[in-house]
Formats: C-alpha cells, structure tokens, sequence
C-alpha cells in the first residue's frame, strides 16, 4: 500500500515539476514572433499530454485515471492542431488556446471534484487551476484575438504553472507518512 501511494506521490510531482518547467519556457516565448511562437506552444502542450498520459498510466491505481487522459489529450490534439497549421497566424493560435484552457479547465474542474468526492486532501488545488483556466480562456476573448496573441506565452505559462504547483501539493498531501 505504501509502495502504492509512494509511486502515485511520485508520478504526481514528476508531472507538476515538468508542468511547472514548461510554463517558464512559455513565460519567456512572448518574445518570439508568429509561427516560432505557434510551434513552441504546439510542442510545449504535447510534451505536456506526454507526461500527462505517462503519469495517468503510471499511476494506474488512480480512480481518476480517465479524467487525467481527457486532460492529457485535450493538450496533446491542441498542440499537434498548433503544428499542423503554425502559418494561420496568431488569431488561431489565441483561439486553440483558448480553447485548450476552456476544456483543460472543465477537466481539471471536474477532476476536482472526484478527489473531492473521496475525500483526497488537496482537491482545492486541481479545482482553483481549473477555475484559472477558464478566466484565462475568457480573458483571450475579452481582450480580442489581436490584443491576446502577444499574451499567448504568458498565459501558458501561467496555466502549466499552476497546474504543476497544483499536482506537486496533491502529489504531497498523498504522499505515504513516514515512519518515526
């Protein structure tokens, strides 16, 4: 059992270390231009749903597994989208992007709410990232495709974030108590 949750603790921080490093590389990708910008993203999400779908198979004991693979893909089809048509432009760009934040955020929501249902510590944590990803999506629309575009690295970087600090502290709270 310890063995178990060691494993589940540790897929859990591996994922939000790598998040947490990828939303750096995209806080400094603003300075990059046009289709740079779009191939960056495309690969940052997909090595995000990498690592995503390696910690959900990983952690196989998780009762959450099918939440976690929506998330992964959902970041996976959105970067692989971003790579196939990186000459659309930046008005696409902001729009995939926002909506990966809009369904990475219900995901994350709604994967809240399961940990919450078994009484998992942390849960708070998930659902506040994904309530972050929804005001991220809806901030690109207010602020118009054009205006978005130059914050697209920022807001990336900020949901890989906050989504890796979430995974490390639930990766923390599941952690096995070590014997005195």
């Amino acid at each position: 059992m310890a063995d178990e949750q060691h494993s589940r603790s540790l897929w859990l921080t591996i994922e939000g270390v790598a998040l947490i490093v990828l939303g750096v590389g995209a806080l400094i990708a603003p300075l990059i231009a046009g289709i740079a910008t779009a191939i960056l993203l495309g690969w940052l999400l997909i090595m995000a749903g990498v690592v995503g779908l390696a910690s959900a198979i990983g952690g196989r004991a998780r009762s959450h597994m099918g939440w976690s693979i929506v998330s992964a893909l959902i970041a996976v089809v959105v970067g692989v989208l971003l790579l196939l048509s990186p000459v659309v432009g930046t008005i696409w760009l902001s729009l995939l992007v926002a909506a990966y934040l809009l369904l990475d955020g219900v995901a994350l929501v709604a994967l809240s709410f399961d940990h919450q249902k078994r009484a998992a510590k942390s849960w708070g944590w998930l659902l506040a990232s994904g309530f972050l990803d929804i005001a991220l999506a809806a901030l690109i629309v207010v602020l118009s495709a054009v205006g978005a575009a130059v914050f697209i690295g920022i807001i990336v970087g900020i949901d890989l974030i906050a989504a890796g600090f979430a995974l490390i502290m639930l990766g923390r709270a599941t952690r096995p108590a070590v014997a005195a």
